[in-house]
């Protein structure tokens, strides 16, 4: 039996499958906790069973509550999006620090969430939760919110976010979401309308404990409409102060005290404009499908090491809230975009790993005769990338021989033939 202290993770998937090494740096180990949602194959990929002194599943253990209290966690903490409402449970269970369970339906339904958020005094967006196409079409005739965006109320990446100009278009888009799954292993028994907003859109990923907040990344996002449908395009990283920055901080910590997200890392999704910073959507975990080595090059850190630190090191996270990152180079994301079905070609994908500024990203991982499919949402695009330069003169060159990439020779309509 290890001596060690240990931390429960509960779906340790996407971004948060990094996080059993970055606390064995520190000497602790940590228990995997499988709450038993449907989750993407692709978001378990870097999952590693191996990592975890014990793996405790929520559907096939007997006592799994007994058998997570016997390995005497300081912390239950979530991993992912799927694993928010079991690891407020059972922190709260165990009579672990945590955000409870008073709020866990505001910190994943968005309709919730935005109520929430809108009774603490702060802007958010109109919002309708319907069963029914036509009271969508109605409210927004009553008051004037076309063009209006349908979305799953509990789904993330941009999953089936439909803008809508009229009424034909709304009920297209509900008969696709409504009573169908979803990307987060749910299921839509409602559909969330909401105004659009108009804006420039941005992200803040953040750290918390003990209610206290560090926000450490600042990050201005491009998304790019097609056929009605988002995707995701690039996310460039912030200095710490600045405009629009300085409101963008009053506002996301309002949001996190709002959510009682007290514990733990959050994703802050909010549109500036003209009102001010209104809400788009926020996640009571790691910002999902991360490349920790980006923002580590950027700033020294990432979310994954200071979530890591509010665990392991309270005291010297403590210092942090209210103080400034370091931003070291400029640093942006690139999701790539796929225009139609098609293979991922051999030359031009080593040469978009070839570029400059190329640091990393899961296009490491991506092998040449990959199919592809048309991109509509963030899980459907092959991959992200990470530039890294001195100048952002240097990042737009780069980003644009990707995007000429991908016009031209990136994917192909069948397979390279190998020799």
């Amino acid at each position: 039996m290890s001596d060690r202290p240990l931390v429960a993770v509960v779906d340790p998937f996407s971004t948060g499958s990094q996080l059993a090494a970055e606390f064995g740096h520190r000497g602790w180990d940590t228990a995997a906790v499988l709450s038993g949602t449907c989750v993407r194959d692709g978001s378990r990929r870097d999952y590693r069973r191996e990592e975890y002194r014990a793996v405790i599943d929520m559907d096939r253990d007997g006592d799994p509550v007994g058998r997570l209290r016997a390995l005497a966690p300081t912390h239950v903490i979530t991993g992912s999006e799927w694993g928010v409402a079991t690891a407020d449970r059972l922190a709260e269970q165990l009579g672990l620090p945590g955000n409870g369970t008073a709020l866990s339906l505001s910190r994943r339904d968005k309709f919730a969430m935005a109520e929430r958020v809108r009774e603490a005094g702060l802007p958010v967006a109109a919002s309708l939760l319907a069963t029914n196409a036509e009271d969508i079409v109605a409210w927004a005739d009553r008051h004037g919110h076309w063009p209006v965006v349908l979305k799953p109320p509990a789904s993330a990446g941009s999953d089936e976010v439909t803008f809508c100009a009229d009424a034909e278009r709304v009920r297209a888009a509900f008969a696709r979401i409504h009573r169908r799954p979803n990307q987060m292993g749910g299921f839509n028994q409602a559909v969330l309308a909401q105004e659009r907003l108009v804006g420039e859109q941005y992200f803040v990923n953040s750290v918390s404990r003990d209610g206290r907040h560090h926000l450490h990344e600042f990050w201005r996002e491009r998304r790019a409409h097609r056929a009605g449908r988002v995707v995701y395009d690039t996310q460039d990283l912030l200095p710490a102060r600045g405009t629009p920055q300085d409101e963008l901080s009053a506002y996301v910590v309002g949001v996190l005290d709002a959510l009682g997200i007290a514990h733990g890392p959050a994703h802050t999704e909010v549109m500036m404009t003209a009102r001010g910073p209104v809400l788009v959507e926020c996640g009571a975990r790691l910002e999902g499908s991360v490349t920790s080595r980006g923002p580590l090059a950027a700033t020294g850190h990432s979310q994954v090491s200071l979530t890591v630190d509010a665990y392991t090191a309270p005291e010297r996270f403590a210092a942090l809230p209210g103080t400034a990152y370091t931003l070291r180079r400029h640093l942006r994301v690139v999701c790539l975009i796929v225009p139609e079905d098609g293979y991922v070609a051999e030359a031009p994908l080593r040469a978009v790993r070839a570029l400059p500024t190329y640091l990393c990203g899961s296009v490491d991982d991506l092998a040449p005769g990959t199919p592809v499919r048309a991109t509509t949402d963030l899980f459907s695009s092959p991959g992200h990338l990470y530039l890294l330069g001195r100048t952002p003169r240097e990042i737009e060159r780069d980003y644009a021989a990707i995007r000429a990439a991908e016009r031209d020779e990136l994917y192909q309509r069948s397979p390279q033939k190998r020799h």
